[in-house]
């Protein structure tokens, strides 16, 4: 799987429980933090919850590039293909 980071660019304050919960779990405790995790299918689904509240850069051929949440999925399986 290849690398992600995940930058929290929004606050959590007056959101459901839930996505607090998320962003907790996703290691993000405040504003601007980021977090490098694996680009496993749950981390993908966490992101894909919180994704008004974070920016993703994939690690693709030993650079980052940002990505929206549509193409992150699409981007990591052409690199997991190669």
């Amino acid at each position: 799987m290849s690398k992600l980071k995940i930058t929290q660019v929004k606050s959590g304050i007056d959101r459901m429980e839930r996505q607090k919960r998320t962003l907790k779990a996703l290691g993000l405790r405040k504003m601007h933090a980021t977090v490098e995790v694996e680009g496993t299918p749950q981390i993908l689904g966490m992101v894909k919850a919180v994704h008004h509240l974070v920016t993703v850069e994939a690690e693709i051929g030993g650079t980052y590039t940002t990505l929206t949440p549509i193409t992150l999925q699409e981007s990591l399986n052409k690199a997991n293909a190669k």
